[in-house]
């Protein structure tokens, strides 16, 4: 049986201890996190493909970009 993939998260936070925390709070999830500045593009970031784009870990804003009605 094979296992599923793993999901593809990308964050944007800046703060590097706020990184670490994120990534702890999520290492029991099967999912590979990349971390990208707060300045960078959401757009530009749509681009590789991401499950989700985590904009404000804090205030839970997150985009499931699976859910997306039209390619982008």
């Amino acid at each position: 049986m094979n296992a599923p993939k793993p999901l593809k998260i990308f964050v944007l936070e800046d703060d590097k201890a706020l990184q670490r925390r994120i990534r702890r709070e999520l290492s029991a999830t099967s999912c590979n996190i990349s971390f990208f500045s707060k300045s960078d593009s959401v757009f530009e970031l749509l681009k590789f493909s991401p499950d989700l784009l985590i904009h404000d870990y804090q205030k839970n804003k997150v985009t499931r970009c699976h859910e997306w009605a039209i390619p982008y």
